[in-house]
């Protein structure tokens, strides 16, 4: 396949919609000889933070010398992020390969359609490619849950949860419990668990990893943050855990979330250390302070301007990026562009971000799941007005936002590639 051939096959998919289990992606790794067991992988989960996590794990492996693999969703503006091998991204010509070799190989119902969704085939592709790439070591974030998601094919060498709070409750439960047996669902017996899960969500965590003999690391328990100091560059903190002196460790990723999950990819990097003398304090040190996270409280600066670019996609995540901008920015008034997904909780997401010196446009994210732009501007507690789209949006934003506000694109991470394409441009102008 080509890459456009790729993209159109894959598109095809989503028709199949989101479906958790196994069985599916089974089928399609047993087909190309179950290439994830070729290599040692590390598996990361939870309602928010896993994406750093897993950057912040893959860099600290690069830097100690490693050749490894990343699988991370959603991308922001290529497919080809999510698939990468230390700081390259797969090419668009080996994305599109993998893809049709994954769909050649892939078993047919009796009306010879493939039924794995978009989701399954891509983990398989990158699991095939990561093999025939000679990776020492894959870092897989899990897509949604873990339980039954497409990742949880694998057996790790360590298992990383970092929190859990209410997301995707139409596919992973009710409540937070229910959320953490998911989760949980990723602890493999014997593999060792880091977690800074908090209760109720501890206690399923705890549940499983004793039913599993899995060794069981908890943040704030058995590791923890003794300060932290933040700055518009990043943030020093320290590094505690007992028995071990304390590690000054810095990292660019802004807010004291990013802290804890910077602990829990220390302590999982340290469980690494134990079984690969390559991965020292030191190459934990530099893979820490190197590792980027585009759209998580990104900070850009254009003419004179600040822009933020934030996820912010759930209660928890709009909570973190509140307390971040009030760490970074004080009591600066922002000019908000903002999609949300109509199958999020909205009120708690807007309740955290926008504050009355607020001004909002609001646009539309690219997927059926978003929320109508007029409708969300009149969920506003401030002025608001929508646009047609996210470029419209950021023009809007641009010619009519006062001179100290920062502008801040926020709410769906889906935004955020057709908005860094829309900034782009005009830096290039």
């Amino acid at each position: 396949m080509t890459y456009e051939e790729a993209l159109s096959f894959l598109s095809e998919r989503l028709t199949f919609g989101i479906k958790p289990g196994l069985e599916r992606v089974n089928a399609l790794l047993d087909a190309v000889g179950h290439p994830e067991r070729d290599y040692k992988t590390i598996h990361v989960t939870g309602t928010n933070g896993k994406g750093s996590v897993t950057a912040y794990i893959a860099s600290v492996c690069y830097q100690s010398g490693c050749k490894v693999g990343r699988y991370t969703s959603p991308h922001l503006m290529d497919y080809t992020e999510r698939i990468r091998i230390n700081d390259v991204d797969i090419s668009q010509e080996d994305f599109g390969i993998y893809i049709g070799k994954i769909a050649e190989t892939a078993p047919r119902n009796a009306e010879g359609q493939i039924e794995a969704t978009e989701f399954d085939i891509l983990t398989a592709a990158a699991f095939l490619y990561f093999k025939d790439q000679g990776v020492d070591y894959a870092v897989i974030e899990v897509g949604m849950g873990g339980l039954l998601d497409s990742t949880n094919i694998i057996t790790p060498l360590v298992s990383v949860i970092t929190n859990v709070t209410l997301d995707h409750t139409k596919y992973c439960g009710n409540t937070v419990q229910e959320i953490a047996q998911q989760k949980a669902g990723i602890i493999k017996s014997s593999v060792p668990v880091v977690t800074a899960a908090q209760v109720p969500a501890l206690a399923v965590i705890e549940k499983t990893a004793k039913k599993k003999k899995a060794p069981l690391y908890v943040f704030d328990k058995d590791f923890s943050i003794a300060s932290r100091s933040a700055s518009t560059m990043g943030q020093m903190i320290t590094f505690k855990e007992e028995g071990k002196p304390d590690a000054m460790l810095f990292t660019r990723l802004q807010g004291r979330h990013q802290a804890v999950n910077l602990a829990c990819a220390a302590k999982a990097c340290r469980l690494l250390m134990q079984s690969d003398s390559r991965i020292s304090e030191e190459t934990m040190r530099e893979g820490l302070a190197m590792t980027a996270w585009p759209g998580r409280f990104e900070i850009i600066k254009i003419d004179g301007r600040t822009i933020v670019l934030d996820g912010a996609h759930n209660a928890a995540g709009a909570e973190a990026f509140h307390m971040t901008y009030e760490e970074v920015f004080k009591d600066r008034p922002k000019q908000l562009v903002m999609a949300i997904l109509a199958d999020k909780d909205i009120s708690s997401i807007v309740a955290q971000v926008v504050l009355p010196k607020d001004k909002v446009i609001t646009v539309p994210a690219p997927t059926p799941r978003t929320m109508n732009p007029e409708k969300l501007a009149h969920m506003m507690p401030v002025e608001a007005e929508a646009a047609s789209s996210v470029a419209a949006g950021m023009d809007k934003a641009w010619q009519t936002m006062d001179k100290e506000a920062v502008l801040v694109v926020c709410g769906s991470l889906y935004i955020l590639g057709q908005v860094k394409a829309w900034l782009a441009e005009k830096q290039a102008n």
